[in-house]
């Protein structure tokens, strides 16, 4: 069977961005409270340390070079819907 290459920037960086949506979505979906905080966000990023740490052993820098952006995105996201918004504000 052919080996598929998937060190690739885009694909590590689309996974980094779905994942947590998913996990945000599966958490709503189960959840019983329904408000929005700013602890549930930033915990539905802890996805993307799987891809991360795989992609880093197998020694796909690319892909984790991808991850990597995306977890800066979505870090850049929360902390703007923080302290800009009143969206996710603890106070």
């Amino acid at each position: 069977m052919k080996n598929i290459n998937f060190d690739k920037v885009w694909i590590g960086l689309s996974f980094g961005l779905v994942a947590p949506l998913a996990v945000f979505w599966l958490y709503y979906l189960f959840a019983d409270e329904y408000v929005l905080k700013r602890v549930n966000v930033s915990l539905c990023m802890v996805i993307n340390l799987a891809p991360f740490y795989l992609t880093l052993n197998k020694e796909q820098y690319k892909s984790t070079k991808g991850v990597l952006i995306a977890t800066v995105l979505w870090a850049v996201v929360i902390a703007y819907l923080s302290f800009f918004t009143s969206y996710l504000r603890i106070f």
